[in-house]
């Protein structure tokens, strides 16, 4: 799985990464600035948490899930057809109201 990072020169001349959602001090010590980390969670172990494989952190913390939906958002006016917010619940009774009404169909 790729991640976001961007490349930068280490201290020895090769090449190294740093990413927004590391810790803030390994951020900072690659060159990075403290303004790139701020609200960055890491987006793969956020992916990770969404099914259920979050990472378990000490004192019982636990990567909390990131869900994304891409690019096509022409869904959106089904969820929230008067311009409003919308949340997962809406969400999943869209996409699984095609599910419920092919199961119906086919008993």
């Amino acid at each position: 799985m790729g991640c976001p990072r961007t490349p930068y020169r280490t201290d020895r001349g090769t090449i190294g990464y740093r990413r927004p959602a590391e810790p803030v001090a390994a951020h900072v010590r690659k060159g990075g600035t403290l303004e790139e980390t701020e609200g960055r969670p890491c987006l793969c172990n956020g992916l990770l948490a969404a099914v259920g494989l979050g990472r378990r952190r000490p004192r019982g913390v636990v990567e909390p899930p990131v869900v994304t939906i891409g690019q096509d958002l022409g869904f959106l006016w089904h969820i929230a057809p008067d311009g409003g917010e919308y949340g997962a619940e809406a969400g999943v009774r869209r996409l699984s109201a095609g599910l419920v009404e092919e199961a119906s169909a086919s008993a």
